[in-house]
């Protein structure tokens, strides 16, 4: 087996990963530490699509690790820089994920790839627009519809206290990995479009989050499906915030919603809320 990517496909080589101790060079193939045991290899692939296609995976349950190739060293490090502030969760598991020391994965002749292959097409082409969730391949998951959105629209009734971006992406980035979130106020009423990396994380946030409270007797969330597809985010402030694009302005004074989803949603207010909202449960 070739120094360059790891010797075995089942976690039997326990000596060889004792190298693997956060690498300073960076590499397009990327070590994932804690990954659950029952983790699919489309979940830890949809860890690296927000970012570029992803090239090659190798699973190491027996060791709970997996490499992710990624098609080019930008991809990479762009994936690293903003996994190192928002740690990503799988089955509610934080994972952490840093450079490797291989340089590229070469699994042709490992044994158990069919799998870690037919993720890798399935999930690129779905998050490339070529083609929707089949149901097989979501039924194991919890029932997830094909073609189902990773667009949540989340509304909080009974906002005794504020609720803010931050708590949402706190709450929210435990089923799975954050990249956008919009806040905005429709009928009097707190709104937020979250944009998760995969449906699967969409779904079971919502199956999880749907009808809880936030704090005790009040913010309790309604969750449901949004009809878009993607988010699109001009500015990251206290309003808005597209995780994967940290050089975008903050744009204080403009709108948050850009004209496409003002229309789909209506006329929307991204006011301060502390005043408005306090009062009773």
């Amino acid at each position: 087996m070739s120094s360059s990517t790891p010797s075995t496909a089942n976690g039997t080589d326990g000596k060889k990963y004792k190298g693997e101790r956060s690498p300073c060079i960076p590499s397009r193939v990327l070590h994932v530490r804690k990954v659950p045991i029952e983790v699919s290899e489309a979940e830890v692939v949809s860890l690296g699509v927000p970012f570029g296609k992803v090239t090659n995976l190798l699973m190491l349950k027996g060791k709970n690790q997996a490499f992710i190739e990624m098609a080019s060293e930008e991809a990479a490090i762009t994936m690293v820089n903003y996994y190192t502030t928002a740690t990503p969760h799988v089955r509610n598991q934080p994972v952490y994920i840093q450079y490797s020391n291989h340089r590229e994965l070469k699994t042709d002749n490992l044994p158990n790839q069919g799998r870690a292959q037919a993720a890798l097409q399935a999930v690129n082409a779905v998050h490339s627009g070529n083609m929707s969730l089949s149901g097989t391949a979501t039924a194991s998951d919890g029932g997830m519809m094909p073609g189902q959105s990773p667009v949540l629209r989340i509304i909080v009734e009974n906002l005794y206290y504020p609720v803010s971006l931050e708590v949402l992406h706190q709450i929210f980035s435990k089923f799975g990995t954050v990249l956008k979130i919009i806040t905005f106020t429709k009928n009097n009423q707190f709104q937020a479009l979250l944009q998760y990396a995969d449906p699967m994380n969409a779904h079971h946030a919502k199956v999880a989050l749907d009808g809880q409270n936030i704090y005790n007797g009040c913010c309790t969330l309604r969750v449901e499906f949004s009809k878009l597809t993607s988010l699109n985010v001009k500015y990251n402030n206290d309003k808005s915030r597209d995780f994967t694009r940290l050089d975008l302005p903050s744009g204080d004074g403009q709108p948050t919603l850009d004209p496409t989803m003002q229309t789909a949603f209506g006329k929307t207010h991204t006011h301060t809320y502390t005043e408005k909202y306090m009062g009773e449960c």
